[in-house]
């Protein structure tokens, strides 16, 4: 019975262990899912600015300066 108990104990120390270390790990990534989310949003509304432009720079069928 005594042994049982010990074994149940060190189960349960190296769950609460495990536990503890998935918790760090999913907090992290959840900030870094967070940033990574800021970052293309800009990257997104960059490129639709660029389009914009683009599109306002351009006449339709015009050539571009290189031909």
């Amino acid at each position: 019975m005594d042994e049982r108990l010990t074994k149940l104990e060190m189960k349960l120390a190296y769950a609460e262990e495990t536990i503890v270390t998935l918790d760090q790990i999913v907090t992290d990534q959840a900030k870094e899912i967070a940033l990574l989310t800021a970052r293309l949003e800009k990257l997104e509304k960059r490129v639709t600015d660029l389009a914009e432009e683009d599109r306002d720079g351009m006449v339709e069928n015009q050539r571009p300066p290189h031909y």
